[in-house]
């Protein structure tokens, strides 16, 4: 015999499934249940965290081999739209230069994800901004630490 709360669960559960797969297409809520690139990273290279106007908050934790990002994670505090956003800057940071990254911005992570709603968008540009500080931050401490 199935529990009727068990059952109940179950239902709530297909519910928010469909819910989040019209909102954001199958693909992206897939990433989002599991997302790939989610671990707050043990002495990274360099780290860089933004909050939004809705308060979510993404660190993008980095490190680097030579000139390159050899390893990407995320850390967030935010809805669904930040753990995708902030999985999707780090897949697209992954084994690119420090040049090659700073050019990735919202609405590439935007075209990677694929459905966005409007409202979610700025996440994608937090995440973004996320990955910028990073970089930013590792190239100040490599002048500090190289000056010309």
């Amino acid at each position: 015999m199935i529990d009727p709360l068990d059952s109940l669960l179950s239902d709530i559960q297909h519910e928010c499934d469909n819910a989040a797969v019209d909102m954001f297409g199958a693909e992206t809520t897939a990433r989002w249940k599991s997302p790939s690139f989610a671990a707050i990273m043990e002495h990274p290279d360099s780290v860089g965290e933004m909050t939004g106007s809705c308060n979510d908050s993404i660190k993008i934790f980095l490190k680097f081999d030579g000139n390159r990002i050899c390893k990407a994670s995320f850390y967030t505090t935010g809805c669904g739209a930040s753990i995708v956003s902030a999985d999707a800057v780090c897949e697209l940071s992954s084994g690119k230069t420090i040049d090659e990254a700073s050019e990735i911005d919202g609405e590439d992570i935007i075209r990677t994800l694929g459905k966005v709603p409007e409202d979610k968008k700025h996440c994608a540009h937090l995440a973004s901004s996320a990955l910028q500080e990073a970089l930013g931050t590792w190239l100040e401490m490599n002048k500090k630490n190289n000056p010309l």
